[in-house]
């Protein structure tokens, strides 16, 4: 059986993960990487020195023909470079968020529609213990009925927002197009949450500030209420411009908690009345690369491919959580409530 080409568009980690991990597997070979950031293209050359590098996507899309196009550059690129891919005939692995806007996310609804091809949103997060094993119970009515979910994106950016960073993205920071942390970064808990509950979200809340990074040209804090069609409600807490991490066992609850009617999850573990906490068990430690779940999502987009499993996180998937992102931003702006279009 030949193997897929990969063209990799973002030579940052998740590029450099998902090439690592397809071509370990052995059913991936790196045909291209796209990154406009000399010294990026220079360390994937060392690890694919077969693989085709430049700066021009549309260049080495034409040239490289792949059949996989990994979607990893900035988050304002990431439409219009899928829907290229889609209309060559490539399939494509997106990197979260899916796009930017509702209308792109449409546009590539229909894309893939049209082209009959496989677009995955790379929502690495679901891979990952305690939250991956958390969902699942729920899911399963472990704790019962949901009736509150939460989850929290409290990451400190400044080594990536400062020119002297130690991590420093100028993307991020670009005075035209500045990535939205809500977008980003609150992807990862909403994207939890939406699976957890499994329910359209019917209404949106939200309010943001920016009073902590003075280099970020956009709101740093975001807290966005929920409410679904279930009758559950949801709270989405983001920062970039905190002093310390809470994503996992730091500060806040962590990317996702979740409150039923006969039990809780909250950091990894279950909480029963009249039951002493219990650890919940981990089932993804082998899953993780560049600290992220990249390990089982795209082993999972090579199976799909393969044709042995359905799409585990469709395109339609992530283009929900841009839309309920987009309502919570027209809500900062209207200061009223708003419902979300979904898909």
């Amino acid at each position: 059986m030949s193997k897929y080409r990969f063209l990799i568009s973002g030579g940052g980690s998740a590029g450099r993960s998902v090439a690592q991990v397809a071509a370990t597997d052995g059913r991936g070979e790196i045909a291209g990487v796209v990154d406009p950031q000399q010294h990026m293209l220079d360390r994937m050359k060392d690890l694919y020195p077969q693989a085709a590098l430049g700066d021009d996507y549309a260049q080495l899309l034409r040239e490289t023909q792949p059949d996989v196009v990994v979607v990893a550059g900035p988050d304002h690129l990431h439409a219009d470079q899928t829907v290229m891919a889609l209309e060559q005939g490539c399939h494509a692995l997106v990197e979260k968020p899916l796009a930017t806007t509702v209308a792109d996310c449409r546009r590539i609804l229909d894309a893939e529609a049209q082209s009959g091809t496989h677009v995955m949103t790379d929502q690495t997060m679901r891979y990952m213990h305690p939250w991956h094993e958390m969902a699942m119970m729920a899911k399963k009515g472990e704790v019962g009925d949901v009736f509150f979910v939460q989850g929290d994106y409290i990451h400190d950016m400044w080594s990536h927002y400062a020119p002297d960073g130690a991590h420093h993205t100028p993307w991020r920071i670009d005075k035209q197009n500045p990535q939205n942390i809500l977008l980003g970064g609150g992807c990862h808990p909403l994207d939890l949450i939406l699976w957890t509950v499994e329910s359209p979200v019917t209404e949106v809340y939200a309010y943001s500030n920016k009073m902590s990074v003075p280099m970020f040209p956009d709101d740093d804090c975001y807290i966005v209420i929920l409410q679904f069609e279930n009758g559950a409600a949801g709270k989405v807490y983001v920062t970039s411009g905190c002093s310390g991490h809470g994503m996992g066992e730091g500060m806040g609850g962590g990317f996702l908690a979740v409150y039923g009617t006969e039990g809780t999850l909250w950091k990894g573990k279950h909480f029963r009345r009249d039951h002493e906490p219990a650890d919940i068990e981990e089932d993804s430690a082998d899953e993780i690369v560049g600290g992220h779940g990249w390990g089982r999502s795209v082993i999972d987009y090579l199976d799909l491919l393969d044709g042995k499993i359905s799409n585990p996180i469709p395109a339609s998937r992530g283009a929900n959580i841009v839309s309920v992102c987009a309502a919570a931003l027209e809500s900062i702006r209207t200061k009223k409530p708003q419902s979300p279009h979904w898909f």
